[in-house]
């Protein structure tokens, strides 16, 4: 049942929309409960009637609750995953406006990708590798064909699988926020990532981090998935600079 005890009183509109999330929460209101009457959540929080009715309207914007007219006013969500969806609408647009260098891209993709490896070896059960199993299979597979004449379609091809097994580890840490974050990020990079050139060498030492990477996580060593995620990611940051220098375009 909720509790009856008043709450401190909330001077602005977005405290109260935070109070009310709180307030769902605490309650542990699950989806399909129905809210208290406004009036009565108005004397809650020791706001006036029409502020709580905006303070709804927003949280029906962001998809947490329904308000049914006649009816009352019921708890659609209790979680959010609509927050991360419009994350993901928004996080392309917003790092564009940003102006971002590649230095920052980079950095932010290393400070996401560790946190996120180590998370997963944290929380890993062998039965939840398979899906990053499956795309490491894929992207050794698309690595194979590659070298320094590689068309752009082959290119793509091991870009794609290559971002299915990063994002299948960071899907695996359980923070959809941070997974959001990343694909973004990647998907910034992509040009500059298809234009390095495939020797040998560079895809000897992508097939072996690959490798290795996976093996820390299969063993559950924290540590070594974090060292392993930061050289991985620290070799394509250097690889990418190196070519970005050597470019012919870039001034001498």
């Amino acid at each position: 049942m909720p509790s009856t005890l008043r709450l401190p009183k909330v001077p602005h509109q977005q405290d109260l929309v935070r109070s009310l999330i709180r307030y769902i929460h605490s309650d542990r209101l699950a989806a399909g409960d129905r809210l208290p009457p406004i009036r009565t959540l108005a004397e809650r929080f020791g706001v006036t009637g029409s502020a709580v009715r905006d303070a709804l309207i927003q949280l029906q914007t962001m998809g947490m609750i329904r308000i049914l007219p006649r009816s009352g006013v019921f708890v659609q969500s209790v979680n959010f995953a609509f927050l991360v969806g419009a994350l993901a609408d928004t996080m392309d647009n917003a790092l564009v406006q940003a102006d971002a260098s590649l230095f920052h891209l980079l950095d932010a993709r290393q400070l996401i990708e560790v946190e996120c490896a180590t998370a997963a070896a944290q929380r890993r059960r062998l039965e939840d590798l398979l899906p990053i199993r499956g795309a490491l299979a894929a992207t050794l597979a698309a690595a194979e064909p590659l070298d320094e004449n590689s068309s752009t379609e082959a290119r793509t091809a091991h870009y794609n699988a290559d971002i299915r097994f990063h994002l299948a580890i960071a899907e695996l840490a359980g923070n959809p926020v941070l997974t959001t974050m990343l694909r973004s990020l990647l998907g910034l990079l992509k040009p500059h990532l298809l234009q390095i050139p495939w020797s040998p060498r560079r895809k000897e030492l992508t097939v072996n981090a690959h490798l290795e990477l996976f093996e820390a996580l299969h063993s559950g060593d924290v540590e070594k998935v974090g060292v392993r995620m930061k050289e991985h990611t620290g070799m394509a940051r250097d690889s990418l600079l190196r070519n970005m220098w050597s470019s012919p375009d870039t001034p001498s």
